[in-house]
């Protein structure tokens, strides 16, 4: 184009050809076809080359001589180097197709001049050397192959050194991820395990301490206070309450034994029946029951947690032997986690053990009440059989005595009538 200019013959159409072309490469380009665009980029400088050239032969002919007819045909043959760097020894396709084009257009440099009748005869330029011109340009042609095809060879090696050192650093890197992959992966099984073992220590104390609490040897209902507000202030939540399961008559009721809510004792009065409420619900359902949305007329209607209305709320059973001994209610501000749904379920167990065995001694005890005060009246009766019975040995005995006295006195009746008949008889007879 700077030649056309310069020269004074310039020709529009071949001109705007060049921008066009130009311009499509950047169209390519951003449609991602880079292989089509690095080809017409290869075959531009040619064929704008011969273009421009031709265009200038179609003017004023005196400007022309055969360094103008012969030049621009060396300088297409140099652009056959073009295609080998902009190609990888991989697009091998592409530079064949690109040389070839580029050594069609410049070998057929003479022909296409023939054609549109502007070659150096037609024109009258004389030149003795244009033979010797045309073997320049064989023997430029294939300095330019071998050349090209020898650093298009290096490049190739180079390419493929390249390609192994990218290869092993590409490996290395793999590597070098897999390795941090399980890094990570040991460290996260690492903090998980720690977790779970700070978890379980801390599930181990809390039960040990409510197991102390237990052990304590108070009566009931402060073991369920200082229980209670142990596990509230253990797990930082806000409110709890402890229900036990009596039974009276066959009929059962669950009654609030304790009940604590931030740092206070509770002195609430509640009993619910089976089926009222959650609580009964879970009574009779025999499960957990975990809310994370807790109904707004709850606490006023069927918890014994007071006047606050918490965000998160669990009833887990005291169950032992699929007999459910009581339950314990509680009340957070935050979620609970499931360390604390473990540690809750392990002491209910213990609990519910713990209520067990006190239902049992209490039955004992009061069994044990009964056979006293049924042996103190065996005692009683047998006392007073014992006076009776020697009330009785001695009534029998001055019974006998007088029955002695009785016969004692009848043998002397019985003498003293004898004799008295004995003497009648002897008076008849005197008589």
């Amino acid at each position: 184009m700077v030649i056309s200019i310069v020269g004074g013959n310039l020709n529009i159409v071949p001109l705007f050809a060049l921008l066009f072309i130009t311009g499509s490469i950047w169209f390519l380009n951003s449609l991602e076809m880079t292989r089509l665009s690095r080809l017409i980029t290869s075959l531009t400088p040619a064929v704008g080359l011969f273009a421009l050239n031709l265009s200038l032969k179609f003017g004023p002919v005196e400007n022309v001589d055969i360094l103008h007819y012969a030049t621009p045909r060396m300088i297409i043959v140099g652009s056959a180097v073009l295609p080998f760097t902009m190609f990888t020894p991989a697009e091998r396709k592409y530079v064949i197709a690109a040389v070839a084009f580029i050594l069609f257009l410049s070998f057929g440099y003479d022909s296409f001049h023939r054609f549109l009748e502007v070659d150096h005869q037609t024109l009258g330029i004389q030149s003795n050397h244009y033979g010797v011109i045309f073997e320049d340009v064989v023997v430029l042609a294939v300095i330019v192959l071998l050349a090209s095809g020898f650093m298009f060879k290096m490049g190739h090696q180079y390419d493929q050194k390249s390609q192994r050192l990218l290869d092993d650093a590409l490996q290395q890197t793999e590597q070098m991820k897999q390795n941090e992959e399980a890094l990570k992966k040991t460290l996260l099984e690492l903090e998980e395990t720690r977790k779970k073992d700070e978890q379980r220590n801390w599930v181990a104390k809390g039960l040990n301490d409510m197991v102390a609490v237990i052990q304590s040897g108070d009566d009931d209902g402060k073991i369920y206070d200082r229980l209670l507000s142990t596990l509230i202030k253990y797990l930082n939540i806000n409110q709890g309450g402890i229900f036990i399961a009596d039974e009276e008559e066959g009929k059962i009721t669950l009654n609030l034994v304790a009940c604590y809510a931030y740092d206070r004792k509770k002195y609430l009065q509640k009993s619910v029946e089976p089926g009222e409420g959650l609580i009964g619900a879970a009574y009779r359902e025999g499960r957990r029951i975990y809310l994370k949305k807790i109904p707004k007329d709850y606490v006023s209607i069927t918890s014994g947690l007071g006047d606050t209305t918490p965000r998160s709320l669990v009833i887990v059973p005291m169950r032992l032997n699929d007999k459910i001994e009581g339950l314990i209610e509680l009340a957070s501000l935050t979620e609970f986690g499931e360390h604390q749904f473990e540690l809750l379920d392990q002491l209910c167990e213990t609990l519910a053990s713990f209520i067990t065995n006190n239902k049992i001694n209490a039955r004992t005890k009061i069994l044990l009440e009964k056979a006293q005060m049924m042996s103190d009246e065996l005692r009683a009766g047998e006392e007073e059989m014992r006076q009776n019975l020697e009330e009785l040995t001695a009534t029998q005995e001055a019974m006998s005595r007088k029955e002695r006295e009785y016969q004692d006195r009848i043998l002397e009746l019985e003498r003293a009538l004898n004799v008295n008949a004995q003497l009648r008889q002897t008076s008849n007879i005197d008589e």
